[in-house]
């Protein structure tokens, strides 16, 4: 390559790795400020939560129309258009004054961005030639992997140091920065004839995965089933959803064709990664409530803490990007990764009140090893065996699954640390009576007597932190199995045929 050329390849790498960590980042760095948010927007732990799964729903449903609004408009005009209504949207996000304004603006972000990665991916692979895509997509997933880096320390020390609201405000000079920078990509991609959108199987899909999350978050507050709102709730979105897999398998241009799924592969490497965005995106919720709620971490500390997850996992996305290209078996690394996030999740299961910041941190590295080396890898199993003409579609449903299973996955574990919470306080405080002999003792100790104030103290200071780490370790445990349920599905994935060291390089989605 000329000069000019390699000057040209690394202007468009920055503007899509830009555009693509300013999309990422924004899954991560709201986590700290979530408690800051909850206070300011007057919403409790479980209702918070609806700040990201309205962001990755909004994701969800229009990831599958990428690919037809680049064949109608080309690559960079949807990078600029999604670029520039995310900067908007962000804006929008920090002038919030209360939780539903702030939800229906990280939906309209959430729409903006969901073009931003796989549009990116595609940009990228066509502006390296095929010898060096390998090397493209590996920097595009350190890219990706920055979010769990950089998102909760500089979300940390943005909330301690200015307010919550710069979390989204800071979207804003990489926004304009990578807009300028877009200008030089080619608007590759337009169709002169490109497909009709079937606008019907994407209101239904819209209905389906709406209804779903909206069951999911609500539920929990509203007494599930025995609520007439949740059971209307739930009969729409399994009729969108059963009306949405008819329409995609009925008509011959879906917004999501359904039928690649008869490839085993792709199949079981979706539902993979579905679980494996419930592990990462649960955790990532749960242990900044943990740390700042029940530890007494400030905002920045917590980022601090959380970091060494982003750096173990860009580490070993380093290292699957080299074993990849030297024909090493992806099953293989994709389970030496689940070992990895395996045991860095159990040992989180073992946390209390009393454990140390270092008890944070190297769990947090052992997990981040284990996401680096089951991303990439597993993302090479799911393609191996489809063919290239479908990849592309193929990416839509993979990228798909990959951003539900994470949105349904914070609206579980926030379910299930908020039921945990209050079977522990209604256990324990069971045993909060004048009838209990050990109480007396406790408050003798305490140097309390049996007054109003004394009750209120031991509520608040023992019962209400206990019982919200029990809701925590149940949320925690759940993580642990998601990792646990990956080693099946991996063992049932055929591994791809071994290819010359040259072909190799090019990974599948191209």
């Amino acid at each position: 390559m000329s000069d000019s050329e390699n000057t040209s390849v690394v202007v468009i790498t920055i503007a899509v790795m830009l555009a693509v960590v300013m999309q990422v980042l924004d899954l991560t760095i709201v986590n700290v400020a979530l408690t800051y948010m909850s206070g300011s927007l007057q919403a409790n732990s479980d209702q918070i939560t609806w700040v990201l799964t309205s962001y990755m729903v909004a994701n969800v449903i229009l990831l599958p129309l990428t690919g037809l609004l680049v064949e109608r408009y080309g690559q960079r005009a949807v990078m600029l258009w999604s670029v520039a209504g995310f900067v908007v949207a962000s804006a929008l996000c920090g002038q919030s004054h209360s939780l539903p304004e702030i939800v229906l603006w990280r939906l309209l972000q959430g729409f903006f961005g969901a073009s931003l990665a796989p549009v990116g991916q595609t940009i990228m692979l066509s502006t390296y030639p095929p010898h060096r895509r390998g090397q493209a997509m590996a920097i595009l997933g350190m890219g990706i992997m920055v979010g769990p880096i950089l998102g909760p320390t500089l979300g940390g020390w943005l909330t301690d140091t200015l307010s919550w609201r710069w979390v989204f405000y800071v979207n804003i000079p990489f926004g304009i920065l990578a807009l300028l920078l877009l200008r030089s990509v080619p608007n590759l991609g337009r169709s002169e004839q490109p497909r009709r959108i079937d606008w019907l199987g994407f209101a239904l899909m819209a209905v389906g995965f709406g209804g779903l999350q909206a069951v999911l978050s609500l539920g929990n507050q509203d007494d599930w089933f025995s609520s007439h709102a949740i059971i209307i709730l739930s009969l729409v979105a399994v009729l969108g959803l059963l009306f949405f897999a008819w329409r995609s398998l009925s008509v011959d241009y879906p917004v999501v064709n359904l039928r690649l799924l008869k490839d085993a592969n792709l199949a079981l490497g979706s539902v993979g990664i579905a679980i494996f965005g419930l592990a990462l995106f649960g955790a990532m919720v749960i242990l900044p409530i943990m740390l700042e709620d029940f530890l007494g971490y400030e905002a920045f500390t917590t980022g601090l803490v959380m970091a060494p997850q982003g750096i173990g996992a860009m580490i070993a996305m380093m290292l699957a990007g080299r074993l990849l290209t030297r024909n090493i078996n992806p099953r293989n690394i994709v389970l030496v990764g689940i070992v990895f996030g395996s045991i860095g999740s159990w040992y989180t299961t073992k946390y209390n009140l009393d454990i140390s910041m270092w008890w944070i941190i190297w769990p947090a590295f052992i997990r981040g090893l284990g996401l680096g080396l089951v991303s990439i890898p597993l993302f090479t199993l799911a393609f191996s065996t489809i063919n290239a003409k479908d990849q592309a579609e193929g990416s839509g449903i993979f990228n798909l699954m990959r951003t539900l299973g994470g949105s349904i996955g914070i609206a579980i574990v926030s379910t299930v640390m908020t039921q945990g919470q209050q079977m522990g306080w209604n256990q324990m405080g069971g045993h909060v009576n004048p009838f209990n002999p050990a109480l007396h003792r406790y408050l003798a100790a305490m140097g309390l007597g049996e007054t109003e104030q004394a009750w209120h103290i031991l509520g608040q200071l023992v019962i209400l932190p206990q019982a919200g780490m029990r809701g925590i370790l149940d949320a925690l445990i759940l993580a642990f199995y998601s990792f646990l349920a990956l080693f099946p599905l991996i063992l049932l994935l055929r591994s791809p045929k071994a290819k010359p060291k040259a072909a190799t390089q090019e990974l599948p989605g191209h």
